[in-house]
């Protein structure tokens, strides 16, 4: 590059003398040598500019090939038209990088949609005007014969389907069914934002979980079935057992009588009531949803609970936070949680706080912690169970019911617990 300005240099005081030179010679009168001063002038002054301009060209060609991605160029020819033959390596070096750059960037995407071509749940992007940007092959696969361009689009696959994604928020998780008749399957559908040159992009993924819930659904049954019979069993196995001693002693002892169809009667009053707390599962009402402060929810659930001598404490962050829910579902599923957390604390250790806020998604966060005696592992599967209870005198179906109105709201409730250290429950609307 010294080389090259150096040349210019000589060029520009060539140039410079030449006109000096001529202007003298003009000047003193004397005319042929400032003739000749003149033409020597106007010739040093093509070759500047003949030399500017094949150097200006190719730089350009540099840049059209950094442009168009046209690598294969090479400069080391150009000398003999005129380039500087110290630019040559310069450029050459550019070349190669800009090359290198060029393969990377091109290795990396083959890489990453292979990758994301390989993963078992669909993947698309839509833009801020609902076009989808990019599509992988597990979601053409999903979608079969239609090849959405827009979210729109998706209208044919299943009906209602783009109105779900445009109200899906990020971090939410819902479980829809999606497509036509006979052929609709359950999904998981999340979605995420983020930006790229400028653009706000979603991103959306599919996940068929039909074989996971049928399986879930299945596991379920079983144990509800053998909880249903051991609880019938347990009450009809007595009343069969005393029906028959009396069949066959056609005893008289009034006093024996009695006492038999007292037994009778409670096993038969607890089969009914367990009946009838199966029904309280069955009968959940669909949430109405309105707009309240938490504030004011968390203080008429304290002073339920007080009045039944159950004492916590709350936080709420911020002060002013509102909540979207049904009110009276949710205030259910608060008073059952407070309950368990107090009735799980020894009285002198009771410490029970209720913690509500919002979520790094926006997403109504609720707490229910407790230092009491926790939940064993071998049982921490089990206690959302229908009718799956470690108290004598629980009906075991508390916790379902608050697992069923969370679900109805489209929301999630966790268990966090150590023995002897307390249990956290969380829930996320």
């Amino acid at each position: 590059m010294k080389k090259h300005g150096l040349r210019l240099l000589l060029r520009i005081a060539g140039t410079v003398l030449l006109a000096a030179a001529a202007g003298c010679c003009f000047a003193l009168r004397y005319y042929v040598p400032g003739l000749l001063c003149l033409a020597a002038l106007t010739g040093c002054c093509r070759q500047l500019y003949r030399f500017q301009q094949r150097t200006a060209k190719d730089v350009q060609r540099l840049l059209d090939a950094i442009r168009y991605s046209e690598f294969n160029i090479s400069f080391k020819s150009f000398t003999a038209r005129g380039l500087a033959p110290e630019l040559v390596p310069g450029m050459e070096r550019a070349v190669a990088l800009f090359n290198r750059k060029l393969q990377q960037k091109e290795a990396d995407q083959t890489f990453y949609d292979m990758l994301l071509n390989r993963i078992d749940f669909g993947l698309l992007v839509t833009d801020g005007q609902d076009h989808i940007t990019w599509i992988n092959k597990a979601a053409l696969d999903l979608f079969g014969p239609l090849r959405p361009r827009k979210l729109a689009d998706l209208e044919r696959f299943s009906p209602g389907l783009p109105d779900t994604l445009n109200r899906l928020t990020p971090g939410e998780t819902k479980i829809i069914q999606a497509g036509r008749e006979p052929s609709t399957r359950q999904m998981a559908v999340t979605a995420l934002y983020f930006t790229v040159g400028g653009r706000k992009l979603k991103l959306t993924s599919f996940k068929n979980i039909q074989s996971v819930l049928d399986e879930s659904e299945s596991d379920a049954w079983r144990k509800l079935i053998r909880v249903l019979t051991h609880e019938i069993m347990n009450s009809l196995t007595p009343i069969i057992s005393l029906s028959e001693t009396f069949t066959e002693q056609h005893s008289e002892n009034r006093e024996m009588m009695s006492r038999a169809m007292q037994t009778i009667y409670r096993r038969s009053k607890g089969l009914v009531d367990f009946v009838n707390n199966y029904k309280k599962l069955t009968h959940i009402p669909q949430p109405v949803i309105s707009r309240f402060s938490a504030g004011e929810w968390m203080s008429d659930i304290r002073r339920l609970l007080e009045a039944g001598g159950f004492e916590f404490g709350y936080r709420i962050e911020p002060e002013d936070l509102f909540m979207e829910a049904d009110r009276g579902l949710m205030e259910q599923v608060l008073i059952n949680l407070v309950r368990n957390a107090c009735e799980a604390s020894p009285p002198q250790q009771a410490n029970v706080e209720v913690y509500i806020a919002r979520n790094e998604h926006l997403r109504t966060l609720i707490r229910v912690t407790d230092h009491g005696e926790g939940i064993l592992p071998e049982v921490m599967d089990k206690i959302f169970v229908p009718f799956f209870t470690t108290r004598s005198s629980g009906s075991g179906i508390g916790l379902s019911i608050c697992r069923q109105i969370v679900l109805l709201h489209g929301g999630v409730i966790t268990v966090q617990s150590e023995p002897e250290k307390g249990s956290c429950f969380q829930i996320v609307l």
